[in-house]
């Protein structure tokens, strides 16, 4: 019941801010898909801030046999978080209509994701390391070729809403 009436609420303020002149020019379902991935994009941040500074104390932990740097951890913990938020803000708001249900729709999201980590390690080796490219620089770069592709992929591959012929 909770997460309906959230799933409402959200739905609402997304289409609230999709304004006439965006309406001509931006499709809703890609309106809500970027209003949703930034709403997750600020939760992941505020996230973060707050297991990296309060719960982790800005403190790397002792694991026995690893030690794992707060930053690192603060991360980890963070990703599992906002990769099921992502994942259900994606399914609910931005692709509610998607043909494909349930743990394929998970599973799908989940390889998009893994691809687009892999788009960010060897994009920021190829252009940091090998390129020379300032590394702000590349990782703007590098969002766009991700986020690029999340989008195309989220749409027709994991939550997509018509067959094939």
């Amino acid at each position: 019941m909770y997460f309906c009436g959230m799933r409402k609420a959200i739905t609402r303020l997304a289409d609230f801010f999709y304004i006439r002149p965006l309406r001509r020019i931006v499709p809703q379902e890609t309106f809500r898909y970027a209003f949703v991935g930034g709403l997750n994009l600020l939760f992941n941040a505020v996230f973060y801030w707050f297991c990296y500074n309060f719960v982790l104390g800005q403190r790397d932990t002792d694991f026995g046999i690893v030690v794992v740097s707060a930053p690192i951890l603060a991360f980890l913990v963070t990703f599992v978080v906002t990769f099921f938020t992502g994942f259900y803000l994606a399914r609910n708001i931005a692709f509610g209509k998607s043909e494909v249900h349930g743990a394929k729709q998970l599973f799908r999201y989940a390889q998009v994701v893994a691809v687009n980590i892999a788009i960010n390690y060897f994009g920021l080796k190829l252009l940091v390391g090998t390129l020379g490219v300032y590394p702000s620089i590349a990782n703007v770069m590098i969002q766009v070729v991700t986020v690029t592709f999340s989008y195309v992929a989220q749409r027709f591959y994991t939550f997509r809403t018509h067959r094939c012929p």
